[in-house]
């Protein structure tokens, strides 16, 4: 029989992985990292969504200590944001109160898990159920094979436990035993976690404790408390191996611990060896803006049509495509009025930001990174295929000037068709040449965006929120576009050779690499117009 002969309590024993701000990687517990966030740059996990999910376990704690606190929600965030450091003694009343709920294995309610959990046969699966970094039946192509596959630490157990909760992927699972769901000793598919159905989004700030307040969002993105019932999972009473009765979330706290899966850790000794994974509560991705701060969201025309109700669903991200491309279309859905219908929704914590901003609250110099992550899933979504993971940095009034917003999309806008430029050059080049386009296209595009985003990365954290015009930036921005994409041009024209050069008759003319860098050229100069204005430096009269 495997049984644990020590335990974890998450409250005070260590299972966090943080980075300080010199650096320096730590494994602290949830009381530890709460007094010390003011010191710690963030969370780092195994994978990227493991981090995310553990912030949303410490947001919920957050949101519940304070929960209580008197004044409307503006107040109460400043009066935490004026301190610099997060509330403790709250926090540490709180967890006093609930820290019995944070036993990984405790015998009647252990951690995010359900006591006695049981498959037909009383069988264990393996811990790459639990681990999403190990290609669950593809072994061979990762790192965590061989005995660290067989066996892993309490800390590192119950990091993957809130992972897995969140970012699950779907397909059949263990059938538990006393749940009607289960057919044939199996669980069918009930789809992934709730936070691998987002396309999650959170602001980071120099600090731990400033990463925790910018996502500590207190109004929805209609101005409306969320409702005072909104609780964790562990203030709930202990879940079974059945659906719970009427599971419907009741706000951001129950959404962060989501109990997506039944799981129980089985350990020998202090080690997790085994996990017995199974279908938890299902929930439906779509609508739930108001109380899921933490996406984006996409109308669906289509969906809407066929449940004769608007339908909003988590606007997930590509992973073949840089936030900063994507970055226009945030800033467009923040601009968008009321009512919801027929557009899409900028995330709940960038509308928290604006409104902070715009009520004086923060300063719209003040720094932050955008960060987006997500998992992205293949095989009807049984499969782990890309995690995504990316950062922009920007002065937070990007949000509330609408003049800086303005001049950010057209940036991107100028960027997308100076890459246009260029990749219709190699199109035009391979055509000359007698070859397929579509290679050519992709990768050329490939190449530009590539290029351009460092530069457009720190053009954007350049821009000054004061400003009232941007003018001087954009004319900036296209001369930095130009020698960049040129070079690139420059480059293709070079590796077309002399098939292109003599060049050949096609269905819109005679086409060679002459003509295609003179089509280039007018496209570019419609792209980035200011690149090609006289400057006072260029000699030319003003």
């Amino acid at each position: 029989m495997t049984t644990a002969t020590a335990g974890l309590n998450l409250v005070d024993d260590p299972w966090i992985q943080v980075v300080d701000r010199a650096s320096t990687v730590e494994l602290l517990s949830v009381r530890e990292v709460m007094h010390r966030a003011p010191e710690l740059s963030g969370i780092v996990g195994e994978v990227p969504t493991q981090s995310f999910a553990i912030l949303r376990v410490l947001l919920a704690i957050l949101r519940r200590s304070i929960a209580d606190r008197p004044g409307s929600a503006l107040d109460v965030w400043s009066s935490l944001w004026e301190r610099k450091d997060l509330p403790v003694e709250e926090i540490d009343t709180y967890l006093d109160t609930h820290r019995a709920r944070f036993e990984l294995f405790d015998p009647q309610a252990p951690f995010f898990q359900v006591a006695g959990l049981k498959a037909a046969g009383d069988g264990v699966g393996p811990l790459d159920k639990l681990i999403a970094d190990v290609p669950n039946g593809v072994k061979y192509f990762t790192t965590r094979a061989g005995r660290h596959l067989q066996q892993i630490d309490f800390a590192e157990a119950a990091r993957w436990l809130v992972h897995a909760h969140g970012f699950d992927p779907s397909g059949i699972k263990t059938g538990a035993i006393d749940d009607p769901r289960v057919k044939n000793n199996k669980g069918y598919p009930i789809g992934v976690g709730f936070a691998g159905a987002l396309g999650g989004v959170f602001l980071e700030g120099a600090t731990l404790w400033e990463t925790l307040l910018l996502n500590l969002v207190l109004l929805d993105i209609n101005g409306q408390r969320y409702r005072p019932d909104d609780v964790p999972a562990w203030e709930r009473e202990p879940d079974g191996p059945r659906v719970r009765a009427d599971p419907l979330p009741t706000g951001p706290a129950d959404l962060a611990t989501w109990q997506s899966r039944r799981i129980r850790l089985v350990a020998n000794g202090n080690q997790v060896t085994g996990v017995v994974l199974c279908n938890g509560d299902p929930i439906e991705p779509f609508n739930q803006h108001l109380l899921e701060p933490m996406s984006g969201w996409r109308y669906s025309e289509i969906q809407t049509k066929k449940a004769g109700e608007t339908r909003h669903y988590p606007r997930t991200h590509d992973p073949e495509r840089s936030l900063w491309r994507g970055l226009s279309s945030m800033l467009d859905d923040l601009a968008k009025p009321e009512p919801t219908a027929g557009h899409d929704i900028t995330a709940g914590v960038v509308h928290w930001a604006q409104r902070l901003v715009v009520d004086d609250v923060l300063e719209p110099t003040h720094p932050v990174r955008l960060h987006a992550v997500g998992m992205h899933y293949i095989n009807q979504q049984s499969v782990v295929g890309e995690v995504v993971d990316d950062t922009i940095g920007f002065r937070v009034g990007l949000f509330s000037n609408l003049t800086l917003r303005s001049s950010a999309v057209r940036a991107v806008g100028s960027a997308e068709e100076a890459v246009s430029a260029l990749s219709g050059l190699a199109v035009n080049l391979t055509r000359a040449a007698g070859g397929d386009p579509d290679g050519s296209r992709a990768r050329t595009r490939e190449e530009g965006y590539f290029a351009l985003e460092a530069p457009f990365r720190r053009w954007l954290a350049g821009l000054d929120p004061r400003n009232d015009t941007f003018d001087d930036e954009i004319r900036a921005w296209h001369r930095i576009v130009r020698p960049i994409i040129d070079q690139l041009a420059a480059n293709a024209l070079n590796a077309a050779g002399k098939p292109a050069w003599v060049g050949r008759q096609t269905d819109t003319g005679w086409l060679d690499s002459g003509r295609a860098s003179q089509i280039y050229q007018a496209q570019l100069r419609k792209a980035v117009p200011s690149a090609f204005e006289p400057t006072h430096d260029d000699g030319d009269p003003a």
